[in-house]
């Protein structure tokens, strides 16, 4: 940030056609809303979790195993350092071995004196903290890959979204200011203009006029400009306050920036409000079974261009 002026980088989305729309809203229908689709998100975040942690996981583990394998026995040494029992001491030679004066034991019966390995030394390399840990590991593992392969079952899009977060372009404050949004009611999507000068470049500073002329943030979710970016106003998580005419609890507004009486909004930004319908869904934050409307007066050639879309249901006149 400098001079006071956020930056932020520019992205073309990836356009798609009305008729992806309605093939993804038809997909969007046959979604279970039950507490599965919530098990699936929860799974999705832990998911996420575990391949960020998993090469931390897997260290610890290991250094937990050669941890177990090399704790001293309390028998094993005195206070003094020397060995203090020989109940564990090991000696193996070989049968080849000839007899000398550095090696008296060997004229013992058998030319040898070799001591089997106690039990409890192939005891402790498999016991219950090693098998429990080994199997917390591949049970983790094995998760991680359901998941992932489970995340490859969703439809890819082919979409992205230029969406610029409310804190990043704006000064006003709208935590608690608002009625929250219940993502489950949200059925109605209301497209409008905001009658200003339209923007190409320098969209930001056009943003903050508007807003200079108001106490509190602009009445709308969400704003589309015309350099291909969308603005969060008061987002997925506020009602809008365009109109008390309006079912504010059961919807979004979202404006396009400039006057479009006689000539619609540009392609890009057609195509950024398609995106963000997509988003909308996606989210979660806007039902399947949605309707579509253009609200306000001289907004015919919004109306001309959306009428074409899916789900769009006519025009809304407030006073």
């Amino acid at each position: 940030m400098a001079n006071g002026t956020p930056k932020f980088s520019l992205k073309m989305p990836i356009f798609v056609s009305a008729y992806s729309l309605r093939a993804i809203s038809k997909y969007y229908e046959e979604q279970d809303q039950s507490g599965l689709d919530k098990l699936c998100h929860l799974a999705n975040h832990l998911r996420t979790f575990i391949l960020a942690k998993l090469h931390h996981v897997l260290f610890a583990l290991y250094f937990a195993l050669l941890a177990l394998h090399h704790v001293p026995s309390e028998d094993s040494t005195t206070p003094n350092g020397s060995l203090g029992s020989t109940d564990h001491i090991i000696i193996c030679v070989s049968e080849d071995s000839e007899v000398s004066e550095s090696t008296p034991l060997l004229r013992t019966s058998n030319s040898s004196f070799i001591t089997p390995p106690p039990a409890s030394i192939t005891k402790d390399c498999l016991n219950w903290r090693s098998v429990g840990l080994l199997a917390m590991c591949a049970s983790g593992v094995s998760l991680a890959i359901y998941l992932l392969w489970r995340q490859t079952q969703l439809p890819d899009f082919g979409y992205r979204l230029t969406l610029i977060e409310h804190d990043v372009w704006s000064d006003m404050d709208v935590q608690d200011e608002g009625t929250v949004l219940d993502p489950l009611k949200v059925v109605t999507v209301f497209f409008t203009q905001t009658d200003s000068p339209e923007c190409q470049e320098d969209c930001l500073e056009v943003l903050h006029e508007l807003q200079a002329s108001r106490k509190e943030e602009l009445p709308y979710n969400f704003l589309i400009t015309g350099d291909c970016q969308a603005f969060e106003a008061r987002g997925w998580q506020y009602e809008s306050f365009f109109s008390q005419e309006l079912p504010l609890a059961s919807s979004l507004v979202i404006a396009f920036v400039g006057q479009f009486h006689r000539i619609p909004p540009n392609r890009c930004q057609l195509k950024v409000a398609q995106a963000l319908l997509l988003e909308s869904l996606k989210r979660r934050k806007l039902q399947p079974d949605y309707q579509l409307y253009v609200l306000g007066s001289n907004t015919g050639a919004v109306e001309r261009e959306l009428e074409l879309w899916p789900r769009y249901a006519g025009h809304r006149s407030i006073k």
